[in-house]
């Protein structure tokens, strides 16, 4: 008999050992269902910026050209002083990135999208773009880019480029950061249901345009702190990011 119930137990262990490796996934009942939530928070010597959102898989990101720095290095993204407890400083040379590779769960429909963000802009000026995240491809226009444009001095306002097209929210707010502390945080999202999109600064409506049709297809990295392909007649400047999220819009929710 105990030979009979040490096979049984080893067999069942066998069976749930792979069960109990897996993450579950949450099921989600809030308007907008995330995808990947990267906190920010990597210190020094950091070589991996963790995705908290396991949808199914963790959306990890590698620092570039180097490993996290503490300020004012600029070897590799700058740990900062955030929002929520830490942020990355990315100090505008286009170079300095968090590279997240492609997945299917990245490749969003354009008409069920969420992109949002603490950010903290350095004043740069008219002509000035801050890159907050990018998997836009120039060659196919297919993708999506969360940006900030300079409007006036101090001044920026958020842009999407979904598609062929490019968005812009009618809201400003400030850039006065000041690395590693000082400044002004302002949470800035943009979200799509159908061919409704909506810009929001602090958690308030701040613009609406009518998105186009499509999904992304192509196979870049997401990229952090960088574009692939930079707004045309703009240049790059400074920013500070914190609690970036990527999601789906909940069709419970959906007003489409």
């Amino acid at each position: 008999m105990w030979k009979k119930w040490s096979a049984f137990a080893l067999l069942a262990a066998l069976v749930l050992a792979p069960l109990s490796a897996c993450t579950p996934q949450q099921v989600c009942t809030t308007p907008t269902c995330l995808i990947a939530h990267w906190p920010m928070n990597e210190k020094k010597g950091a070589t991996q910026v963790q995705d908290v959102v396991a949808s199914p898989i963790f959306n990890h990101g590698t620092p570039q050209p180097g490993p996290v720095v503490a300020w004012p290095g600029f070897a590799g993204p700058t740990s900062v002083t955030g929002q929520v407890s830490g942020a990355l400083y990315f100090p505008g040379n286009g170079a300095t990135k968090v590279v997240v590779p492609s997945t299917s769960d990245l490749n969003l429909g354009y008409g069920s999208l969420y992109l949002e963000a603490y950010m903290a802009p350095v004043q740069c000026g008219v002509g000035a773009y801050y890159p907050i995240l990018d998997k836009w491809d120039a060659t196919g226009q297919n993708g999506y880019t969360f940006y900030l444009e300079g409007v006036g001095s101090g001044q920026v306002r958020a842009a999407l480029r979904l598609g062929g097209g490019t968005f812009t929210s009618t809201q400003t707010f400030p850039a006065n950061f000041q690395p590693p502390s000082a400044g002004t945080w302002t949470q800035v999202a943009v979200k799509v249901d159908g061919t409704s999109g909506v810009f929001y600064v602090n958690g308030s409506p701040a613009g609406t345009f009518t998105a186009p049709s499509g999904s992304t297809s192509n196979t870049l990295p997401l990229w952090i702190g960088a574009l692939h392909s930079a707004p045309t007649g703009l240049y790059h400047c400074e920013i500070a990011l914190d609690e970036l999220k990527v999601g789906k819009v909940n069709p419970t929710f959906s007003g489409q």
